[in-house]
């Protein structure tokens, strides 16, 4: 019994540790996301990407996709990964942007799994253009036969 009271007294002290940072904060030190330092920004945004990788991770280990929506899912948190550490190391308002727009589409892809859609969340690939053509600039995918072994 005695080895039970120190968890819960522990327990019961930050609870009032934590009532005390509940205090009301003056309305003029609260800002909006959109007005802090960039980087400060960019910060944030590895904490919303990582919020979000961790409801694709979910999705995709609950395993009742289609092979189109995990594929989907798996592109668009690739995506919004690089975007993410891209504008980590250079901060931007556009790279700001693009990585909200990115993780956006990510939690769209989740969105779509979890209303029991069976279509692809992502358009057609930015490799290949209308009727199948590629897109200037695209360069073509790797094939396993061209992969080192």
């Amino acid at each position: 019994m005695i080895g039970r009271r120190k968890p819960v007294a522990l327990l019961v002290a930050g609870f009032i540790g934590l009532a005390g940072c509940h205090a009301e904060m003056p309305a003029e030190t609260i800002r909006p996301v959109s007005q802090l330092p960039l980087p400060l920004q960019a910060y944030l945004s590895v904490d919303a990407y990582f919020i979000a990788q961790g409801m694709v991770r979910g999705r995709l280990s609950d395993g009742r996709l289609m092979h189109d929506q995990a594929r989907d899912l798996v592109a668009s948190t690739l995506y919004a990964r690089q975007l993410t550490a891209q504008n980590m190391l250079h901060p931007t308002a556009d790279g700001q942007r693009r990585v909200q727009l990115a993780i956006e589409m990510m939690l769209a892809c989740v969105q779509q799994a979890n209303s029991g859609s069976t279509a692809a969340c992502l358009g057609p690939s930015p490799v290949s253009g209308e009727a199948g053509r590629p897109v200037a600039g695209a360069s073509r995918p790797a094939t396993a036969e061209s992969a080192p072994r």
